[in-house]
């Protein structure tokens, strides 16, 4: 091709700005050297080079940008192209915003950057060089430079106009606030809003309260050219309105930090608007703790009522309470209200807080008009001002001097749709960490009158609390600051209530992360477990959790593990099934699994399955990032939604120094989707849920489960009591806790010895370390040292006297069936009903008869039969339970010697015309009083003469 050609391409490539043409003008002098060297006969079999742009194809998760050989770009993202033969490395390509259709979208601009390339300065006798991969010639790195340099080498993944030094907004969080009124849209209105947003992690978190409108039906997003960047529809809205835009594209995220950002309300009498407002940062938000929505002042009503209200007013003031409570830093945003003063004139604002119609505090500021963002200090607040400010008993008015109108609205605490939680652990108990096992999680919120309300829930104390309090960040160690004594509220292991008398100041540090909750138990008196209250941004899957989360400990899973770690899990089943889940956990925090950005490395969230007291993992989720692990399972295995339906699922967090878990806690949610999955139908109307949305449950929610010694136990478990953990072990079967002394077997030897910690002696074994060697047994929850005996305690019969357990080297045992001696008399007998073996009586006319009891023997374990979770004897039989239908009383199963064998009953042929079913009975029966069942037997106590209806009855089948 001529220089004079290729000119002609380039001017062609000036005037119009195709991309593919451009492209195509660019590559056509580096492809023509290969393609002459091609015959005709492959240039026609070979596919055409892909360079042509998919045309405006929306991304898969609806983020604007650009689709370029099925790959997707972000806006104002670059890229060296890839046509099949490698990358041109001359040729710059980028997704340039634009709007279409009142969207912003992107569109593919490619262009030749080889023009930009400067020569290299070299050493004297050095040559520069093209390197794979580069369009500009550089220096060689042999030229003592220690990198090539030389040309200009533009960036493939950003735009080269953003700066370095702009802050990430993906690794912190960032506050936002937008007023919203009727001054920004086309038709005005009356109606304000305030919208508060947090940026976290690539998530924009928005809680927006609204005033005189109704409800909001769509929330969108515009940037400076009124262009619709985002938008959320909205179903049954409440009065505050809640919800998380994930996945902001970088993009957007500068359009938030250049305050390039709007939001708008709709409503269906204003389908485009009824309020609007810039999102912009604000120094204030950081330590906002009250809040003022002000609306204009109504004065008279009916035709009476003045004309001053101009629509599209309103305002919002942020409060923060400094020092100890008696000083207030406050700041304000006003629109609509100097609608009529010019933009240089200077006005004059007074804003007086107000009790009822009395005025506390007043302020006088001038601004011009275009400057509305007011702030000053009111300080000097009294301790009674404080205490009206925290009950919401405050109100705050804004006029203008000179002119008429009044804008007003009543103090309160901030209020927001995130979660305030905490954990409670033993690795933040005072004095020092504690590893117990224990555990605990509390839920609180703030009301607009300033009162607190908690829930409390601890699991695995094995003394009882002494102390239960609120408190705020102490001075020092030895120097507590007790907010409120809450331990009045606390029964069974739970706390129910509400503080009513909190400061401004201590619902400050409620909403700033400067209050605890400490838990004193006996064994330690000063703090035993303790966790700081946090904030918990909104999850819309989980907006309609119901109760408290899912409690996590170490005391849960066996054998326990003393863990100084907690944790709690909020898990909900949506309408299609799928698990959404939030697990928050503290106290994993060994140095060797810490990570460079200060998080737990190495950490996972598991559910699982509890299969015949073996625990089954069947997923891993997400890993714990920064103590929080969250994200969405689906295709929940029937299995195992049938085991969260049941209480026999868990979720549990396991790291690298603990594999098989170091806090554990028991999923309870209420379903029916494991039936319709099961089922196969894809046209069901869906599974029915609970309250809408099933939630975690706790133990105390089971309907079978014990409260013992302050604490829920789960149904069917066993485990050692406070009282005496030695020698006892408790079970519970059916709400009902039964203790059972520890039965000690005979020893052979004749020289046994008591070790501590065991309750039975033992026989003697030389070069043993009783203290740290010893066995766990599943079934009574106890460590037996080495070279111990004991009878196993098998849930839910008690201890089995027919088999002796011994506890080997190095955690292990082995359990051995006791051998009955054979007995040469015609009736031998059980003395007690706790015997294992039956023995001849000394005197046979003092024999006793057979003991029966409902105590059952290891030997009949041994013969008996285990169905469905229930034990039967030898020899007996039963009618079985069939979920959901109940018992099938067509079905009749016996135990014979350890098996099970069940048989269908098959009713006979009822020659009657109307049959009933009988309550408890298999077959039905005639109405009319023939028994059709005792005629299949006995023809001659069926017979009598035909009736009237017989004869009617046969007429009605001829025709």
């Amino acid at each position: 091709m001529s220089s004079d050609t290729t000119l002609a391409c380039h001017r062609r490539m000036m005037l119009r700005t195709n991309p593919v043409r451009l492209v195509m003008c660019l590559m056509i002098p580096c492809l023509l050297a290969s393609l002459i060297r091609l015959t005709q006969a492959e240039r026609k079999g070979q596919p055409q080079i892909p360079i042509r742009a998919e045309p405006d194809t929306p991304h898969s998760r609806g983020i604007p940008g650009c689709m370029f050989d099925d790959v997707f770009y972000d806006l104002d993202a670059h890229w060296h192209p890839d046509l099949g033969f490698g990358e041109m490395a001359c040729m710059d390509c980028q997704c340039v915003p634009i709007a279409k259709d009142g969207m912003k979208t992107g569109r593919v601009s490619c262009r030749d950057i080889k023009k930009d390339c400067r020569e290299p300065e070299c050493p004297p006798g050095v040559e520069p060089v093209l390197s794979d991969g580069e369009c500009c010639k550089a220096c060689p790195q042999s030229s003592g430079s220690g990198s090539e340099t030389g040309g200009t080498k533009l960036s493939k993944d950003r735009p080269t106009d953003i700066s370095d030094d702009l802050p990430d907004a993906n690794s912190r969080g960032e506050v936002y606030v937008s007023m919203l009124t009727g001054t920004l849209i086309d038709v005005r209105t009356n109606a304000v809003a305030r919208a508060s947003f947090s940026l976290l992690d690539g998530t924009l978190y928005y809680s927006i309260q609204y005033r005189r409108m109704d409800r909001p039906v769509r929330i969108t997003f515009t940037d400076a050219l009124n262009s619709t960047v985002h938008y959320i529809d909205l179903v049954d809205a409440p009065d505050m309105v809640c919800g998380q835009w994930q996945h902001v594209p970088a993009t957007h995220v500068q359009d938030l930090q250049s305050k390039l950002m709007f939001v708008t309300l709709s409503t269906r009498s204003h389908e485009e608007g009824e309020v609007r407002g810039r999102i912009m940062p604000h120094r204030a938000l950081t330590d906002e703790s009250f809040s003022v929505l002000l609306t204009r002042k109504d004065k008279g009503s009916g035709r009476n009522r003045k004309n001053t209200d101009r629509l599209g007013s309103g305002g919002i003031i942020m409060i923060a309470v400094s020092g100890s409570g008696d000083r207030l830093n406050f700041a304000a945003f006003i629109d609509g209200i100097t609608e009529n003063t010019e933009r240089t004139q200077e006005t004059t604002f007074i804003l007086q807080l107000k009790k009822g119609r009395d005025v506390v505090a007043e302020s006088q500021k001038t601004v011009f008009s275009d400057d509305l963002d007011l702030a000053d200090v009111w300080d000097q607040f009294t301790s009674k001002m404080q205490k009206n400010l925290a009950r919401g008993l405050l109100s705050v008015s804004i006029t203008i001097e000179g002119q008429e109108g009044e804008l007003a609205g009543p103090v309160t605490p901030m209020q927001t749709c995130n979660t305030m939680h905490a954990v409670l652990s033993g690795s933040q108990a005072l004095d020092r960490p504690k590893a117990t096992g224990a555990s605990g999680s509390a839920i609180l919120s703030v009301d607009d009158k300033g009162k607190i309300n908690y829930q409390i829930l601890i699991t695995g104390l094995r003394t009882n609390v002494v102390g239960l309090t609120i408190e705020g960040k102490p001075k020092n160690r030895r120097k507590r600051r007790i907010v409120a004594d809450i331990l009045k509220d606390y029964r069974n292991g739970k706390a129910v209530g509400r503080y009513s008398k909190a400061k401004a100041r201590e619902i400050h540090q409620l909403l700033h992360g400067g209050l605890y909750i400490n838990v004193a138990t006996e064994a330690y008196q000063t703090s035993e477990l303790r966790g700081i209250v946090t904030i918990l941004p909104y999850t819309a899957s989980l907006s309609n959790y119901k109760g408290m989360p899912v409690q996590m400990s170490g005391s849960i899973i066996s054998p326990p593990q003393l863990t100084g770690a907690g944790g709690h899990a909020f898990m909900v089943l949506d309408s299609a099934c799928a698990l959404h889940y939030q697990v928050s956990v503290v106290g994993l925090d060994d140095e060797e699994s810490r990570a460079p950005d200060d998080s737990v490395d190495h950490v996972f969230a598991e559910i699982g399955e509890i299969q015949e007291d073996n625990v089954v993992v069947t997923h891993v989720l997400n890993e714990v990032h920064k103590n929080l692990a969250s994200g969405i399972l689906y295709n929940v295995p029937p299995s195992l939604l049938e085991s969260m339906n049941n209480g026999n699922a868990f979720i549990q967090v396991s790291s690298k120094n603990h594999r098989d878990g170091e806090i554990r806690g028991l999923v309870i949610l209420p379903n029916t989707c494991y039936s319709a999955s099961s089922s196969g139908s894809e046209h069901s109307s869906g599974p029915t849920l609970i309250d809408d949305a099933s939630h975690g449950g706790s133990v105390e929610s089971l309907p079978d489960s014990c409260f013992f010694e302050s604490r829920y136990r789960i149904p069917g478990s066993s485990w050692s009591p406070d009282y005496d953990p030695v020698c006892t072990t408790c079970i519970c079967k059916r709400s009902v806790v039964i203790c059972d002394p520890v039965v000690c077997p005979q020893l052979e030897c004749t020289n046994p010895v008591k070790v501590p910690g065991e309750c039975c002696p033992i026989c003697p074994i030389e070069e043993t370390n009783h203290e740290t060697e010893s066995c766990f047994f599943e079934g009574d929850k106890k460590h037996h040292s080495v070279g111990s005996q004991w009878h196993p305690f098998v849930p839910p019969f008690g201890y089995i006297q027919c088999a002796i357990c011994t506890c080997r080297s190095a955690g292990q045992y082995d359990c051995q069936r006791v051998q009955c001696p054979k007995l040469e008399c015609k009736r031998p007998v059980r003395i007690n009903p706790t015997d294992c073996c039956q023995t001849c009586p000394e005197d046979p006319s003092t024999t006793p008869e057979p003991v029966e009891s409902d105590v059952i023997q290891a030997d009949e374990v041994e013969r008996g039969c285990s169905f469905h979770g229930d034990f039967y004897r030898n020899d007996e039989e039963w009618h079985p339970q069939i979920p959901p239908f109940g018992t099938s009383y067509c079905v009749k199963c016996r135990c014979k010697n350890g098996s099970t064998k069940c048989k269908k009953k098959n009713c006979p042929k009822l020659s009657c015309e109307e049959t009933m079913e009988i309550k408890g009975e298999c077959c039905p029966v005639c109405v009319d009083g023939s028994s059709g069942l005792l005629a299949t037997f006995f023809p001659s106590l069926s017979t009598r003469a035909p009736s009237l209806n017989d004869n009617r009855r046969k007429e009605r089948r001829k025709h």
